[in-house]
């Protein structure tokens, strides 16, 4: 198989936070569940998602001045960053241990997120959401699996897709949460293709970048993102490229607020929104979620370099 790299949260994320007094999670209003973090929401590369490559080009063909997404790993700590008056939660802690890889015919994400939610009742759930894709090189076909657990609640989305070399539409195969055939409109791009496809946009001096994105996390369709790009940001001006977190930091970055929005929503209103602090090299040091009861914030602790695979 392609790598569908689950890999167990790591707890240490968990054991050293301080012990509470705990609200039994049967008890916790119904309404909070409506409010927790899905898997999609913290995909990036993004990125989370992470985030791409391509306007209908590959990576191992890529212009000078184009992306260049490098392997690599990221240890995140996840905090809240704002809480709304009279909204669910009122605090956050976590973290996400993020890896993207590139092989000999493809590219690996995954993504570890582990998060407890404090609610205004005194209750504290948890969430765990481990995913992992695999996505070729040129960007036309992906493989996925996530899964999340809130409490005692577990769900599971997994499944392929692919897209044409003409004009990027295709479909999408979900073996779980149901089997499903989704059909995916012109333009889609699946997680890393995205990410490089948004660097390029920044590097060309673009400032606003709508785009189609599939991930699969939330056993759906795809999403309309559309990316706002701000200036670009010198390696020694900004406080990663300066810090002590390695060479990886040190290159131009640039700020992007994405909104979500369902594929074929007409509401003016996001869905959520997640501003990102994006190197040229594909290492998001910083990512803020803003939900409408409240926002979490990411901040990389560290950044392993990961070797490029013998092809030879």
């Amino acid at each position: 198989m392609f790598g569908y790299l689950v890999r167990g949260w790591p707890l240490r994320y968990m054991r050293r936070w301080p012990v509470r007094a705990r609200t039994p999670l049967a008890r916790v209003d119904a309404s909070v569940y409506g409010s927790l973090v899905k898997p999609k929401d913290l995909t990036i590369v993004t990125l989370f998602r992470i985030g791409a490559a391509w306007t209908l080009g590959l990576l191992l063909a890529l212009p000078a001045g184009a992306a260049d997404i490098v392997s690599h790993r990221g240890i995140y700590d996840l905090k809240l960053s704002a809480a709304r008056q009279g909204g669910a939660f009122v605090d956050a802690r976590g973290g996400l241990d993020m890896t993207i890889e590139k092989t000999c015919d493809g590219w690996l994400l995954t993504q570890d997120l582990g998060m407890e939610l404090a609610t205004a009742q005194g209750a504290e759930v948890r969430q765990l959401i481990r995913y992992s894709g695999w996505e070729s090189l040129d960007g036309r076909r992906y493989r996925f699996v996530s899964r999340t657990q809130t409490g005692a609640d577990q769900k599971e989305s997994r499944g392929q897709a692919r897209v044409g070399d003409s004009d990027l539409s295709g479909e999408a195969i979900f073996q779980a949460p149901k089997p499903q055939t989704v059909k995916l409109p012109p333009g889609t791009r699946f997680p890393i293709a995205h990410a490089a496809w948004l660097i390029d946009r920044a590097l060309a001096g673009e400032h606003q970048a709508p785009s189609v994105v599939f991930d699969g996390t939330d056993g759906e369709g795809p999403q309309n993102v559309t990316a706002f790009i701000g200036r670009k940001v010198g390696a020694t001006e900004h406080e990663y490229g300066r810090g002590a977190i390695g060479a990886l930091a040190q290159r131009d970055g640039w700020t992007m607020r994405l909104a979500f929005f369902a594929e074929g929503s007409r509401d003016a209103s996001p869905e959520y929104e997640m501003e990102i602090f994006q190197l040229a090299n594909g290492v998001a040091p910083r990512m803020v979620v803003d939900y409408r009861d409240f926002s979490v914030v990411l901040d990389i602790r560290k950044i392993e370099p990961i070797a490029a695979p013998n092809c030879s």
